[in-house]
């Protein structure tokens, strides 16, 4: 089954949420600076897809070219989860994959360490989760990463997702573990 397919300007304007300690927003240019601060920490970036910012018009380019260009490319916009008491970009939970013409997406999602172990990327998994479910009218929702990620499973599991197999993945060059939820098994679950 197809999901509907938005429009760019849907892509773009993506809904904020707002979730007590933390919000859910579209990036903006001016995250580039807060990007660049846990994007240049190689405890955050060894598993990640992208290489370690070395210096700030990495942070820049990432936020011009890769995110900020996403929805002429017909990929939803990114949420930026900001600290509220702070107001600080402490790190993304997006639709990394999106095929709605096969209903699916894939999530992604990067974290400051400054704030592993809190339940933050949990929660803002959850809320992208129920985005991709209802606005983005996805069938299927997919998570993989690197299996040294034991924090990445973790959000996985507690977000509803199911472990599926060991998929191979070109940049590490080894198997890493494939996760799906399926819309059935999301309404199931919050009914």
């Amino acid at each position: 089954m197809m999901s509907r397919i938005l429009s760019e300007t849907e892509l773009s304007n993506i809904p904020s949420y707002d979730l007590g300690d933390i919000l859910l927003r579209p990036i903006v240019l001016e995250d580039y600076l807060d990007m660049y601060e846990y994007g240049s920490d190689t405890d955050v970036t060894k598993y990640l897809l992208w290489s370690t910012y070395t210096k700030l018009d990495d942070a820049l380019s990432s936020v011009k070219e890769f995110f900020l260009n996403r929805p002429s490319k017909g990929i939803p916009q990114a949420h930026a989860i900001i600290d509220k008491k702070t107001n600080k970009m402490i790190g993304t939970c997006d639709f990394a994959g999106y095929h709605p013409e096969e209903s699916r997406g894939e999530i992604g999602y990067v974290l400051s360490k400054d704030y592993w172990g809190k339940g933050i990327m949990t929660k803002a998994c959850k809320k992208v989760i129920e985005f991709g479910f209802n606005y983005l009218d996805l069938d299927l929702i997919t998570i993989r990463h690197h299996h040294n990620n034991v924090g990445s499973g973790v959000v996985a599991k507690r977000c509803g997702f199911k472990y599926i197999k060991d998929v191979y993945n070109k940049r590490f060059d080894t198997y890493i573990p494939y996760y799906e939820l399926h819309r059935s098994d999301y309404e199931n679950n919050i009914s």
